[in-house]
């Protein structure tokens, strides 16, 4: 790993030298799951040009945030240096211009663990080679003559352990093996009945890799110590807390926290921190995602902030709490009017339902809603 990490810092200095490059790019959260299966997937497409002679092709995987915000990911740093990769190594968007690629026609793009591109990177799309997901594909987004590698399993790392096996499974070694574990591990929350999101594909790959890297430490200890780390906040300010674990769909932030949003209001100034989060991204509506694991009972809540002088918030709140597909059951706990915005909060009773679905139900609603502004101007 750090041998094709320094390649692609290198090539990073000297990217015109290059017929192709080929970035692998991670989603717009940079959480674990994400970060690993950028780094990952493109060790692969390195191993496979260096296999097949293509000196010609720059691999360079690339998280897709600035390097400034990079310190709040706890777990992702605490992972990387447990697996003794070097930080300094790391490919932030900032340090990397797509567009003058772009224009040069030499680029080429691997989407990870997320497939629709915010309005600033549309005109990438035609550069757009593969995708590896495992969200179901938005309709809104048609993809011709792309490599789909779309399936909806626990975890995006479970599909990219699966292209290696398929791939190149001699590169699999016991600290890959590890590497990929981790964010398996905690996206199905260790492979949790209750939590639901285990599918016998992550089962059948994560007991292949463990076979494979003979990884000696259990399931249930690994994942104990990152969410250790996921869940210690303690260091954190609301404003680190609230881009920690973002979304954005049509422009309308999902935060998720790994506390519950309950809690997370009861900080000092939270509900301040909310609003000036909303008035800096010039947004009207702002979705917080909360969950608690750290019980043996999965714990999750929701709230939508909204500014009184838009429809939005309550457009949002009607798709969520009349959601059928998925049902979320939610249950009111309690609802804030102030003078500039709203806040509701509900508890979500049906556990089993993640952020990765409840993007889907947020962006139909913003859809909708952009539709009948456009019918009353």
């Amino acid at each position: 790993m750090e041998s094709f990490l320094d390649a692609s810092k290198v090539a990073l200095s000297q990217l015109s030298s290059y017929r192709t490059v080929r970035v692998v790019l991670g989603n717009q959260t940079c959480d674990l799951d994400s970060t690993v299966c950028t780094l990952v997937q493109g060790f692969l497409e390195y191993a496979i040009a260096k296999r097949n002679g293509r000196t010609n092709i720059a691999v360079i995987p690339v998280m897709n945030i600035p390097e400034k915000e990079f310190h709040v990911k706890t777990e992702v740093i605490y992972t990387l240096r447990s697996h003794g990769i070097p930080l300094n190594l790391l490919t932030f968007r900032d340090q990397i211009n797509l567009h003058d690629l772009q224009d040069d026609k030499s680029l080429q793009l691997i989407l990870v663990d997320h497939h629709t591109l915010l309005d600033e990177d549309v005109a990438l799309k035609p550069f757009v080679l593969k995708i590896i997901d495992h969200r179901p594909l938005d309709p809104a987004w048609s993809w011709h003559h792309v490599l789909l590698l779309v399936d909806t399993v626990g975890s995006c790392a479970t599909l990219v352990a699966r292209n290696v096996l398929e791939s190149n499974p001699n590169m699999l070694d016991a600290r890959l093996a590890s590497l990929l574990r981790v964010p398996i591990l905690i996206d199905t929350y260790n492979m949790s009945g209750e939590a639901g999101q285990a599918t016998t594909t992550d089962v059948d790959v994560l007991n292949t890799i463990e076979q494979l890297g003979e990884l000696a430490a259990d399931r249930t200890e690994v994942f104990n110590k990152i969410m250790y780390v996921k869940t210690d906040i303690s260091e954190l300010t609301n404003k680190e807390l609230m881009i920690k674990d973002l979304k954005v769909t049509n422009g309308i932030p999902l935060a998720g926290f790994s506390l519950l949003v309950e809690n997370f209001l009861k900080r000092d100034d939270a509900k301040e921190t909310i609003e000036q989060f909303a008035n800096d991204r010039n947004c009207t509506a702002v979705v917080l995602i909360g969950q608690d694991l750290s019980s043996k009972h999965v714990s999750r809540d929701i709230a939508v902030f909204s500014k009184q002088s838009n429809q939005l918030g309550g457009d949002i709140i009607e798709a969520l709490t009349s959601s059928t597909e998925p049902n979320l059951n939610l249950e009111l706990i309690t609802e804030l009017q102030e003078e500039k915005y709203s806040l509701h909060l509900y508890r979500q009773r049906n556990v089993k339902i993640t952020r990765k679905r409840i993007l889907p139900i947020v962006q139909k609603a913003s859809l909708l809603r952009s539709e009948i502004n456009k019918e009353e101007l």
